[in-house]
């Protein structure tokens, strides 16, 4: 008798035991995990940061680990580089996370590791699996994928035309260039600012603004058209040899500064140039 109450009890135990357990799985909610969006960040012309922010909702009563995200980054359909990501603190209970994790990479890499990249095939993948510890249920994974384009930032290319110098009179006329930027890039960037000192038989001649913000597609050549008015005392200055044939030497420095309106904070890129 007594054996058989012992037995009832042993399972009547295991029983509580197992519903126990049942019942703290229910209890416990597996996150809900979603990829909000990738975007690229610091960019400069040396390389720039792929930024994946992944929001996690957490219903549960307690504070769940922050996850350790895994990534493996594809370029022209070939890995390029993996890393992990482990952050510290945890998942707010019972409310939205949102988790960031960057990845920096430069152009001299990506241009060493893949020679043939080229504004065309300037594509990636990212595959990302976050790995969350939940209370009860275990190591859990959400695998994540996006593809997209790498903005290419480069420098434009740089030439001018050679300066023309014509007349309306003897003491009046007028000095002719034009500035010819190719965007070498893969996508459109913007004027903001040009200054120049053009010097004709090493006379500083005024400078003339340029008008308006001048965007330049990927790919395309925009020529700025600049001219400058000559005075009688500009062509005094310079030496009546002007007048003849175009026949002067020219030097002209200046600084160009471009925005990218696809990324509003790069405003401020720029560098200089030397002709002839």
């Amino acid at each position: 008798m007594k054996r058989k109450i012992s037995l009832m009890l042993a399972v009547l135990i295991c029983g509580l035991l197992c519903t126990t357990c049942d019942l703290l799985k229910e209890v416990v909610k597996a996150p809900e995990v979603t990829l909000k969006s990738v975007d690229f960040t610091n960019i400069d012309f040396e390389g720039l940061t792929l930024l994946s922010k992944i929001d996690i909702q957490n219903d549960n009563s307690v504070t769940i680990p922050l996850p350790k995200i895994d990534w493996i980054l594809n370029i022209i359909d070939n890995k390029f580089a993996d890393g992990n990501i482990k952050s510290d603190g945890a998942l707010k209970s019972r409310g939205s996370t949102e988790v960031q994790f960057p990845v920096n990479f430069t152009y001299e890499d990506i241009i060493n590791t893949f020679l043939a990249l080229t504004d065309e095939n300037a594509r990636y993948k990212i595959n990302m699996t976050a790995h969350i510890p939940v209370p009860q249920l275990g190591d859990m994974s959400w695998p994540f994928s996006h593809e997209g384009k790498i903005p290419l930032m480069r420098l434009p290319d740089i030439d001018i035309e050679r300066p023309t110098a014509s007349f309306t009179s003897l003491t009046s006329g007028k000095i002719e260039f034009a500035l010819k930027l190719k965007n070498n890039g893969n996508v459109t960037v913007t004027v903001n600012d040009l200054s120049y000192i053009l010097k004709i038989n090493n006379t500083s001649l005024p400078q003339v603004g340029v008008i308006g913000k001048p965007n330049i597609n990927p790919g395309a050549t925009e020529k700025i058209t600049i001219q400058l008015p000559l005075t009688l005392q500009n062509i005094t200055d310079i030496g009546y040899s002007i007048l003849i044939g175009n026949n002067f030497t020219y030097d002209l420095t200046g600084n160009y500064k471009f925005g990218i309106p696809d990324f509003p904070l790069l405003n401020e890129i720029g560098d200089s140039f030397t002709f002839p």
